[in-house]
C-alpha cells in the first residue's frame, strides 16, 4: 500500500490564479513604471510559543502604491537551510488577510529556526524581514491532541471531488498523523523531525468561504480502491510529548 507523506496540508488545491491585488487596489491610473521598491515592508511578531509550534502575526507595512500585502512564510533551520514555505499555491477566491496570521506547527522542541515574511507591493516589488527564534523543550504536558471524527468533504472548483476531512490541533504542537482505512495505512503525515512542518492559518470569514489552507484541517485523498464501498476510518495523531488521539468514522465512499 502507497503511503502519503506531505509536509504540510494533504490537499487538492481550489484552484490557481495571481494572489496579488488588483488594479483596482492602488488605483486604475497607477503605474509601476517607476516603482521598482517595496517603501517599507511589512513585520512580524511571534505572538504564541510552545515546544513544537509558534503563532505569527504580519503587521505594517506601507507603500507609496497603498498596497502592501504578505506574499510568502519561510522557516529555515540553524544551519540556513530552508526547509518550508507558505502557501505553496496561488490560491483563488480567498483574503489576503488569511496569510497575516499562521500557525507553524510541527517544529522541533529545543531547535533553533530562523522564520522569514516577504511581502510585496502592488507592483510586485518584494522586501523580507526575519527572525530567530530557539523553540522551548518537550514539556511535561499530557493533553492529548484535540481531533475530530473523519468525514467526506468535496472540494475543487467544481466541487464534485470527495476526500477524507478533519481537524487537529494541540497545544504543545502536533508530532505525527496517520490515516487508516479499514486498517490499511493511506496516509501520514511525520513532523517535529528538523524537516517537515505543518503550515495552517486563521479563519478570516471577510471573504465569505473557507479555503483549504483555514484552520487546522486535513484533505486526504481516497484510493481508488476504496471507492464505492462503506469503510472503517481511522486517525490518529501524536503531539511532540507523545500525547495520542484517535478518532474512528464509517464513511460510504
Amino acid at each position: 500500500m502507497k503511503v502519503t507523506r506531505s509536509v504540510g496540508i494533504a490537499a487538492v488545491a481550489l484552484g490557481v490564479a495571481t494572489m496579488f491585488p488588483s488594479q483596482a487596489s492602488a488605483g486604475p491610473s497607477y503605474s509601476c513604471k517607476r516603482d521598482k521598491q517595496l517603501d517599507v515592508a511589512m513585520q512580524f511578531a511571534v505572538t504564541e510559543q510552545a515546544a513544537g509550534k509558534i503563532h505569527v502575526s504580519a503587521y505594517g507595512g506601507s507603500d507609496k502604491s497603498t498596497v502592501v500585502t504578505p506574499a510568502e512564510w519561510r522557516v529555515y533551520n540553524a544551519t540556513g537551510t530552508k526547509i518550508d514555505y507558505f502557501p505553496k499555491a496561488l490560491m483563488i477566491w480567498v483574503s489576503m488577510n488569511m496569510f497575516k496570521e499562521t500557525n507553524i506547527d510541527g517544529l522541533e522542541p529545543g531547535a533553533t529556526y530562523t522564520v522569514e515574511l516577504a511581502s510585496k507591493d502592488f507592483c510586485n516589488n518584494v522586501k523580507t524581514v526575519r527572525k530567530t527564534i530557539t523553540m522551548p523543550p518537550a514539556g511535561n504536558d499530557a493533553q492529548a491532541p484535540e481531533l475530530s471524527a473523519p468525514g467526506l468533504v468535496a472540494i475543487g472548483m467544481a466541487g464534485s471531488t470527495n476526500v477524507l476531512n478533519f481537524t487537529t490541533d494541540d497545544d504543545s504542537g502536533t508530532g505525527q498523523v496517520s490515516g487508516f482505512i479499514s486498517g490499511d495505512k493511506i496516509a501520514e503525515f511525520v513532523y517535529d523531525n528538523g524537516v517537515n512542518v505543518r503550515w495552517w492559518t486563521n479563519d478570516y470569514p471577510d471573504d465569505n468561504s473557507q479555503s483549504t489552507l483555514e484552520g487546522p484541517n486535513y484533505y486526504v485523498a481516497i484510493p481508488d480502491q476504496y471507492k464505492g464501498q462503506a469503510h472503517d476510518v481511522e486517525v490518529v495523531v501524536t503531539d511532540v510529548n507523545g500525547n495520542q488521539s484517535t478518532s474512528n468514522a464509517v464513511l460510504g465512499f
